[in-house]
């Protein structure tokens, strides 16, 4: 029997070096995928119910029915809880990659903004040195005599 190779999980992705668009997409796809499995459920807890219920009015052994009843009640209400689980983990790990893209951005923003507040700032500065700096001359020409000429 061979082993079977365990699903691809966000560590096992991120070290085959994908982008992060990808890993992004590949969180979104198992979010969307666990939904869908949660949504699932419904229609075969319906066809189980419906199952039991006729099973238990056409039975003669009713006590036995109701015990066989219990026993997958419990476990259907663990397997829709562990799906639970599994779709809010899910939901985690998409809302705190969210959150990281919008503290990346916003981190990005406040550089940018800073970097536009010190080129503005060494602006103004150089601008009022030349203004401190432009003076007006009286604009005459100063007469040089040679000795002997006139």
């Amino acid at each position: 029997m061979q082993p079977s190779s365990p699903s691809p999980t966000i560590s096992t992705v991120t070290e085959t070096a994908l982008t992060y668009d990808e890993v992004s997409m590949h969180r979104s796809r198992h979010f969307v995928m666990a939904l869908q499995e949660l949504k699932n459920l419904r229609p075969q807890l319906h066809s189980a119910a419906e199952y039991c219920e006729s099973s238990y009015l056409y039975s003669e052994q009713k006590q036995a029915v109701l015990e066989n009843l219990k026993d997958y009640s419990v476990k259907a209400l663990v397997n829709a809880v562990d799906h639970l689980g599994t779709v809010a983990c899910k939901l985690n790990d998409l809302l705190d990659q969210q959150n990281s893209e919008i503290v990346s951005a916003d981190l990005r923003i406040s550089s940018l903004a800073q970097r536009y507040r010190t080129c503005q700032e060494y602006t103004d500065r150089e601008a009022l040195k030349q203004q401190c700096l432009y003076k007006t001359y009286p604009r005459h020409h100063k007469h040089y005599s040679f000795p002997g000429r006139l």
